[in-house]
């Protein structure tokens, strides 16, 4: 029996046999599986899932039609409200929640194929700004390391929505995550 951690989404689920995992594996997104912990019942600690470390855990369940019909887009259209309509709401500008600091570190986004290295205009426990405009490949969840004097903090990330230039990113990490606990430690440390 096997047991399933995901950090980002706060969520830990036990009692799992190896079939169950590969499903939930194959739901998770490239980012989430970097954060995922794994344990074996008798196991005494958690592990990183790595296809690895555990490669039996890894396999295409769930991922084959045979002896199911083609799904069509009119048949995925037909159980789903099709009239659509827009809704735009006033602006609110929110005050701030954590002050920044203007510091530049080097920083690298981490994508699943490749790497975004800039350096840092400003951070906080809720975001991130970059020197550098933010690639178009990069979206969803992600995770955003920062190096300082030989130490690295990282952070699970998203696009901040509506900006002109795509430079900020807001912090989704967990408060309970050690990494993001790891990052605002070292962040009071900058400002004491």
């Amino acid at each position: 029996m096997w047991a399933l951690h995901n950090s980002l989404k706060g969520w830990t689920l036990y009692s799992l046999t190896e079939r169950e995992v590969q499903l939930m594996i194959n739901t998770l997104s490239s980012n989430e599986i970097k954060l995922v912990k794994v344990c074996k019942k008798s196991d005494r600690e958690w592990h990183k899932l790595s296809r690895e470390e555990f490669p039996e855990l890894y396999a295409p369940a769930g991922k084959f039609e045979e002896g199911y019909p083609a799904l069509s887009s009119e048949a995925s259209a037909e159980s789903t409200d099709t009239d659509y309509f827009v809704v735009k709401t006033k602006k609110v500008i929110h005050p701030r929640l954590h002050d920044r600091i203007e510091k530049q570190f080097t920083a690298t986004v981490l994508g699943q194929t490749n790497n975004f290295d800039t350096t840092t205009i400003d951070l906080s426990e809720g975001g991130i700004q970059f020197n550098d405009i933010i690639p178009d490949w990069v979206s969803g969840y992600f995770i955003v390391r920062i190096a300082d004097a030989g130490q690295i903090y990282q952070v699970m990330c998203s696009l901040v929505e509506d900006q002109k230039e795509k430079k900020r990113v807001q912090v989704m990490s967990e408060e309970s995550d050690p990494q993001f606990l790891k990052y605002r430690n070292w962040l009071d440390s900058l400002r004491g």
